[in-house]
């Protein structure tokens, strides 16, 4: 019981902390600390204009959906993984094809994690039509876990 209820206020100030990474306001001030450090290596020289906006967390969460029911897993892996996207994305400037390759890669990693069933890097590769490589996709699920 102690566990549970250190867990959950672990997980109560992480969520005080989370910044709202969409707000034109808040992907400026990364992009001038990022600029500054210069030791964002996942994202691209680009990102300083993200465009990431509400529109496209909606559009990757629709797709997300699609996957899981295509794959017959539970629908609860989508939360997951958008979680892990948010925390992800909070705490860095993104371009948009980077911000897909995140969203690919947290889906995959709920999956491994949450779901008794798996779904290898390929078949995820394939959702993607070619646009991502293996070696994107493993950059960038080490990113996410650092």
């Amino acid at each position: 019981m102690v566990d549970l209820i250190e867990r959950l206020e672990v997980l109560l100030k992480l969520e005080c902390v989370a910044e709202d990474y969409l707000s034109a306001s808040y992907q400026q001030q990364l992009a001038q600390e990022s600029e500054a450090t210069e030791t964002n290596s996942v994202s691209s020289s680009s990102a300083a204009t993200s465009g990431i906006n509400e529109v496209w967390r909606e559009k990757i969460c629709e797709w997300s959906y699609q996957v899981i029911d295509h794959f017959n897993f539970s629908r609860e892996v989508v939360s997951i993984s958008i979680h892990f996207l948010d925390r992800f994305l909070s705490t860095r400037v993104v371009n948009k094809k980077t911000f897909q390759v995140a969203a690919m890669t947290t889906l995959y990693l709920a999956v491994k994690l949450y779901e008794p069933g798996m779904i290898s890097m390929n078949a995820m590769l394939g959702l993607s039509r070619g646009y991502f490589t293996v070696k994107q996709m493993e950059d960038m699920e080490v990113a996410i876990l650092r």
